[in-house]
This record gives structure tokens, sequence and C-alpha cells, in this order.
């Protein structure tokens, strides 16, 4: 086994095929093909990954997910209650509901952070 230098983060490591340990860097057939670096080696860097978002949008995106999943399974584990009372429980439907919008707006935030970066 041959140790090699990654064309990201130039730290050595051994001969991997597929793609960088240490940073992740992804390699394609054609940079297998290149010998040298060039200009073009990361063609995964207008990739939209969690590397390039921001924690904060990453926090917000989870939370917005468990929102909605509570507000879902609280909904249907109290919907025999309130068919027999002839009402709606407000209160999981509008974490479902608060949660969905949130985690749409969070995955547009996250899209146009990203279209800013290119």
């Amino acid at each position: 086994m041959a140790f090699e230098k990654c064309p990201k983060c130039e730290d050595q490591v051994l001969d991997n095929k597929y793609s960088c340990p240490a940073c992740g860097y992804v390699k394609t057939e054609d940079s297998e093909q290149k010998d040298q670096p060039g200009e073009n080696d990361q063609p995964g860097e207008d990739k939209i990954t969690t590397e390039n978002t921001s924690k904060s949008l990453q926090i917000q995106g989870v939370l917005a997910l468990v929102i909605l999943i509570i507000g879902v399974f609280w909904f249907f584990l109290t919907s025999d209650e309130s068919q027999q009372s002839n009402e709606i429980n407000m209160i999981p439907l509008i974490m479902f509901i608060g949660g969905l919008i949130w985690y749409i707006l969070t995955r547009f935030r996250i899209w146009r952070e990203h279209s800013r970066k290119k």
C-alpha cells in the first residue's frame, strides 16, 4: 500500500480509490486520470453537503423535523380521544404544521446559502 496526497487537504493518506478519510474529498474518474492537480480538482465543491452547511441551520433542520414528528405521533395517538369528544386536538396539529413550515424554510435557507457561495 502506498501513501498519496489528497488534492483537497493535502494530507498523506493510504492509496484509496474512493475518498479521503480525513476531509471527505470524493475522487472521480476524471481526477484519477489526471497526473497533476489542476484548477478543477474538486468537482464535489458545488454539492450541498453537511460539511458546507452552517451548524445553526443544521440544528434548525433537525429541530424542525423533531417537532414535526412529535406533532404527527401526538395527533395520531390522541385521535381516538378526539373522535369521541368531536374535537380536534390543536396543539399537535400546530406542531405538525409549524414543524413542516420551519423545515421547508430551513431547507430554502440552506439552498440560498450554498447558491451564494458559488
